[in-house]
């Protein structure tokens, strides 16, 4: 039987959406807050400069992965309300904060989607931006995912990812590692009652591919170009996949 990566414990594949639904039901009435406190409110200028390099101006249809609580997905719509917008999260109550938040700020006409990108059935050729923003570490399996998200985008479509990678230099590697295994779980427990769930979202930190790693599964996956960008914390990357 396949296995997968569960922070750092070798589970069944197959119970590896479970598992991760299960922590994301758990964590999500806090989310936002705990995102605030645990990156000191990085977070959000990473995900301004995620929606930079979108190129969000010559883009009509685009699909929103792992959405949570819709940050990207009510970025996107701020700065074109005419863009057809696909939000996409296996999570139900992550679906519904995030739906709340696009309906609190004017946007209604989103198509809401409850699935993983590994089962998610789109049309081909369909898109021409999709986005992944601290998701893709949480797929189950990368390669099918891959395979799915190349297949939705269209000829000279972009696939973007931006999520947590371990620090380069070991002194700050070893000071990370302590900050996500130690002090955010007890954050966690302390704002939202919850050591487990955090203890996990650590140890995927920890245990989650290599920037480099993830370029080459996207180029195995027929991707032409990858780029990768050292966000300047050095603790977050966004890789931009093209497909010609």
């Amino acid at each position: 039987m396949n296995k997968s990566k569960f922070g750092y414990k070798d589970i069944n594949m197959e119970d590896k959406a479970d598992k991760v639904n299960d922590v994301f039901s758990s964590v999500s009435s806090k989310y936002d807050l705990m995102n605030d406190i645990m990156s000191f409110g990085l977070h959000r200028l990473w995900k301004k400069q995620f929606l930079k390099l979108c190129n969000l101006d010559n883009k009509n249809k685009i699909l929103d992965i792992a959405c949570g609580t819709g940050d990207i997905s009510l970025g996107i719509m701020k700065y074109n309300p005419n863009i057809k917008l696909t939000c996409l999260d296996p999570n139900n109550e992550m679906i519904e904060i995030c739906k709340k938040k696009l309906i609190n700020n004017g946007f209604i006409n989103i198509n809401y989607k409850i699935s993983s990108i590994e089962d998610y059935k789109s049309s081909p050729r369909i898109y021409d931006l999709i986005t992944v923003a601290f998701g893709f570490r949480n797929f189950t399996n990368h390669e099918k995912s891959l395979t799915n998200i190349y297949n939705s985008l269209q000829p000279g479509g972009q696939f973007l990812i931006m999520d947590f990678k371990k620090p380069r230099t070991k002194i700050y590697s070893n000071l990370f590692k302590f900050y996500t295994l130690k002090i955010i779980p007890k954050i966690g427990e302390k704002i939202a009652n919850d050591y487990q769930s955090y203890r996990y979202l650590g140890e995927s930190i920890q245990t989650y591919l290599t920037p480099d790693a993830i370029k080459n599964l996207c180029l195995d996956a027929g991707f032409d170009q990858v780029r990768i960008v050292n966000l300047p914390e050095d603790v977050a990357t966004i890789h931009i996949a093209q497909k010609s």
